[in-house]
């Protein structure tokens, strides 16, 4: 199978979540090449679209779905990534298989390849939130929501933002290595890395498997961008207390807060979803770290007042469930997936889970409440009900707990209030995130 075979069957069969299967043949560069195209014809469809109807003389919704993907695929390489119409037709119309299929495919690659696809779009002014969608592939409600939230020079420069390639951002395991160890490990077999941006971390200049790189096996880091490094910094777990991680799977932060615990002390791992909470053991035992505990349970509900959750916890993190806007990049199907409705359901789970959880918290404990979603519903809505309804919950600076350099990305947003902040994409160059702290007084 073909890179551009195996691409057109995920797309195809609306299996992009799960693509590693489809691409388990595939090595090397064919490999990387389908996942481009992938995440290209994903991420960019509603642009696409309008590419694609600007030429055809068939209804984009009569069409059947083999010779719409495959024109999209076609539209991607032509378009976007300005392969030869002699590479990209011929490639696209050896998907199919049917004579009229292949010669309408052919008519409508070859029409859009003299024009180079060129489209015309609606005006900024006229209407930014149709132009934000169609110039940047979003659904409009995302788009408003961005430019409503943070204005429409911020809300295009996220959109923006979201379609760049996310960088990969190693933590390193400092009970197992050191960054400078690592960085020079890696380049010393060929693999470009750098020191990152967050203490602890590195950063790959180039994408690799990184399941295959020196090291993974060893624990010696995680794969982990900086944003979410900064939550478990903000959490700032100590050696001997009592932690929570509540929603911990897959287990990135969970090994941040044994490692920065030291192996010493409580820390308890949960999370509602079985299967999620092996991923969390997993990551664990690769880790090595032995003295953490995972349990699988809904935090909305009670937990046995018994074991570790009798004597209540020095600190808590309630990394949320959420829509996950913050982190659009690296997941291009999310932007399709998500609904304007289903916001106000997260926001309510969020509300449950923070007045739950709350109730394990010791005196003079800290809970740091965070997302990787950018909805004010979710955010600081929620948070400043949970503050308005808990007066012993006072509100502290999440940079607080850093050190300069860290402390510098939560300061470059604008956003902020009551012991929140918030980390934007195209100022931080890290995820979307909102973090926020409080002690119980």
């Amino acid at each position: 199978m073909t890179s551009r075979e195996a691409a057109f069957r995920v797309l195809l069969d609306g299996a992009v979540a799960s693509r590693g299967g489809y691409f388990a043949p595939l090595e090397g560069s064919d490999r990387a090449l389908a996942e481009l195209l992938v995440s290209g014809t994903t991420k960019w469809v509603r642009l696409i679209d309008e590419v694609v109807a600007a030429h055809s003389s068939r209804n984009l919704p009569s069409l059947d779905p083999r010779v719409l993907w495959a024109l999209r695929l076609g539209v991607f390489q032509l378009v976007f990534l300005g392969i030869p119409p002699h590479a990209s037709v011929s490639t696209t119309v050896d998907l199919l298989s049917h004579r009229g299929e292949k010669g309408f495919v052919n008519g409508v690659l070859r029409s859009m390849g003299r024009l180079r696809g060129h489209v015309e779009l609606p005006g900024v002014d006229d209407d930014p939130v149709r132009y934000a969608g169609l110039r940047f592939s979003y659904p409009d409600w995302i788009a408003r929501l961005f430019i409503e939230r943070f204005g429409l020079e911020n809300g295009l420069k996220l959109c923006e933002f979201g379609n760049r390639p996310p960088p990969i951002t190693l933590r390193v395991n400092k009970m197992k290595t050191t960054p400078e160890k690592l960085v020079e490990r890696l380049n010393s077999q060929g693999v470009m890395a750098e020191p990152g941006p967050v203490p602890g971390s590195v950063t790959l200049l180039k994408g690799v498997r990184v399941t295959s790189l020196p090291g993974f096996e060893e624990g010696e880091f995680v794969v982990q961008d900086a944003s979410a490094i900064l939550v478990s910094l903000v959490v700032g777990a100590r050696p001997g207390e009592a932690v929570w991680d509540v929603c911990a799977a897959p287990g990135g932060k969970t090994t941040h807060l044994a490692e920065l615990m030291e192996g010493t002390g409580t820390l308890v791992a949960t999370d509602i979803d079985g299967e999620r909470a092996d991923m969390v053991r997993e990551a664990l035992g690769r880790a090595g770290h032995t003295f953490a505990r995972v349990l699988v349970g809904d935090a909305t509900g009670p937990f046995p007042q018994e074991g570790p959750f009798a004597p209540g916890f020095d600190r808590i993190l309630l990394d949320a469930p959420c829509s996950g806007l913050g982190v659009i990049r690296r997941n291009p199907e999310l932007r399709w997936m998500r609904r304007e409705s289903d916001i106000p359901s997260m926001g309510h789970r969020q509300s449950k889970l923070l007045s739950s959880v709350k109730g394990h918290l010791k005196s003079g404990g800290v809970l740091v409440y965070s997302t990787c979603t950018l909805t004010k519903e979710e955010n600081e809505d929620t948070w400043l009900e949970f503050l308005g309804e808990n007066s012993d919950m006072v509100p502290e600076d999440p940079g607080e707990a850093l050190d300069a350099a860290s402390r510098r990305m939560l300061a470059s947003s604008p956003f902020a209030g009551p012991g929140y902040r918030y980390i934007l994409p195209y100022l931080s160059g890290s995820d979307g995130f909102f973090i926020a702290r409080a002690r119980r007084a």
